[in-house]
């Protein structure tokens, strides 16, 4: 079970990194790509997470004789969320630390259209660090990135372990 999840771990991973770092590239790191980087982001993690189905039906089919319980099922499913969520949690850090420092001042002034550096901008940025600025962070953005992507996960492992669960037929 362990390397089923490395693998379509590895899958998601692929995934829920390389669209937004492909996005990136495409329209760039400025506030105006926010808007479309949100749905892809989105999109993005729905569709990695997706995996957790396909690797429970390959399981169920090809690994263990057509049988698959509902605690199987939700173990690879959460294994293959956890790797998820922890690259997505990775890649959050880097991409605020190396590749967009400013994007906290720059996400802000998207959100509600101040010019950074105004005078209203620093007073209102000011506040909101004051108050909620630990999720401002490296460390606590990383950490909801890695809730999102893996409650997104458990939701389709929950779904998919109900789905694909099978018991062993009863001989008599």
């Amino acid at each position: 079970m362990i390397k089923l999840i490395k693998k379509y771990g590895s899958i998601a991973t692929l995934i829920v990194v390389g669209i937004p770092v492909v996005q990136n590239l495409i329209t760039g790191t400025s506030k105006e790509s926010f808007a479309i980087g949100e749905i892809i982001g989105y999109t993005t993690m729905i569709i990695a997470m997706a995996t957790v189905f396909v690797a429970m039906k390959h399981f169920r089919d090809n690994m263990n004789e057509g049988i698959m319980s509902f605690g199987q099922g939700l173990q690879i499913g959460l294994g293959i969320s956890m790797v998820g969520g922890l690259a997505f949690a990775i890649y959050n850090a880097v991409f605020v630390t190396l590749i967009m420092p400013d994007f906290n001042e720059q996400y802000f002034s998207y959100q509600t259209g101040l010019e950074v550096g105004s005078a209203e901008f620093e007073t209102q940025f000011k506040t909101m660090m004051e108050t909620s600025g630990w999720m401002f962070s490296v460390v606590g953005g990383s950490i909801l990135m890695f809730v999102t992507v893996f409650l997104i996960g458990f939701v389709e492992s929950v779904i998919s372990a109900l789905i694909f669960q099978k018991k062993p037929q009863l001989t008599t």
